[in-house]
């Protein structure tokens, strides 16, 4: 599991990266990940505006580089795990659809309290629920839309975790 020290620690160097540091990590990506940031990058079908897809993406990146500083050994997330993320999110969505409006929230705490990652879920959260005099975030209307694309990379990244290979002597 990802420390809170470790998610705090990585969002604070990340917010203190210059622009070339930034390229360097998205060209990092582009080959770590390929098929995150082409899940990232392809939001043009939802009602993003410019502003919120390029933060859905940053966030993305930042759990990314969270994910990497964990015990385990992160490897390249497939098109068949980002899918199973996808179908497994869209079920939760389907049941809490159906679910009365009393039990929601004790539905999605329990989800929370069972989350293997829950520190890392939880910096996606205030990222996303941020509000920033200067810079706009969400709209609310769509919170919880990039909520739910950030949740489908971050359950894609710990599917793609395995123990660290021993280092033999």
């Amino acid at each position: 599991m990802i420390s809170e020290k470790t998610v705090a620690d990585t969002w604070q160097r990340m917010s203190q990266t210059s622009i070339h540091q930034i390229s360097q990590l998205v060209n990092q990506m582009r080959v770590e990940q390929p098929v995150v940031m082409s899940y990232l990058l392809n939001l043009d079908d939802f009602p993003f505006t410019q502003h919120e897809r390029e933060l859905i993406f940053y966030i993305g990146m930042v759990a990314w580089q969270m994910m990497k500083r964990g015990k385990k050994q992160l490897y390249q997330v497939t098109a068949e795990r980002l899918r199973e993320a996808e179908d497994f999110n869209i079920a939760i969505l389907d049941r809490l659809s159906t679910t009365k409006e009393n039990r929601l929230i004790e539905i999605t705490q329990i989800i929370l309290q069972e989350y293997s990652e829950p520190e890392v879920l939880h910096y996606i959260v205030e990222a996303i629920m941020e509000k920033d005099i200067e810079e706009p975030g969400f709209r609310d209307e769509y919170t919880g839309l990039a909520f739910v694309h950030l949740k489908i990379i971050l359950d894609a990244l710990i599917a793609s975790l395995a123990p660290r290979p021993r280092m033999v002597a």
